[in-house]
């Protein structure tokens, strides 16, 4: 089975950037999203015709969904609406925290992962803070917060967590970790 590849650098457009890098960033992204939308739905809808539509690839005719080539509809909505919260939370944190502007961000998108690292890692003052990012429906908010804090209990250098505002809709005003960031908007 053929990887899933990424139609951007990601060790030269995504490691160590600026806030300004960040947001031209952000604009590369939605130009992808909108040079390789979805494709088309099966008209029919049958339960079959619907799982392979969302799960299964055609080998012999890989497609591109917006930032990602070889990849299935299901798993390309998992991954951008995750991307989507890591830049736009990012962006949202920077304006909120003047004083991450001059930071140095790097982004770990798709299914990037490095031991010891988060989506996100933020330098600063000689400093790395690591993030975590997902885009999570509210009926699995508490699980998927419980998974992130015990996966870094023991180091203190997670100091932030993005996560898309919705998913806090049966929690509301609840005691929430303090290094959680609610992104608004972050589809757009």
């Amino acid at each position: 089975m053929k990887k899933v590849k990424y139609l951007f650098e990601r060790d030269t457009e995504l490691k160590d950037i600026n806030y300004q890098a960040l947001i031209a960033f952000k604009a590369r992204y939605f130009q992808l999203l909108e040079e390789h939308p979805f494709p088309p739905a099966p008209t029919a809808g049958s339960h079959y015709e619907m799982i392979n539509y969302l799960k299964r690839k055609d080998e012999s005719k890989p497609i591109n969904i917006g930032v990602y080539h070889n990849i299935t509809p299901m798993e390309a909505a998992n991954r951008i609406a995750s991307d989507l919260v890591i830049i736009n939370g990012l962006i949202q944190l920077v304006a909120s925290k003047t004083e991450l502007k001059e930071a140095k961000f790097t982004l770990r998108l798709g299914t990037t992962h490095h031991i010891g690292k988060g989506d996100f890692t933020i330098k600063i003052n000689g400093e790395e803070h690591e993030g975590e990012a997902f885009n999570v429906a509210p009926t699995f908010l508490k699980s998927k917060m419980n998974t992130t804090t015990k996966k870094w209990l023991s180091n203190d250098i997670l100091k932030h967590i993005l996560i898309n505002e919705e998913a806090f809709a049966f929690i509301g005003a609840s005691l929430v970790d303090k290094r959680v960031f609610k992104v608004e908007n972050w589809h757009v």
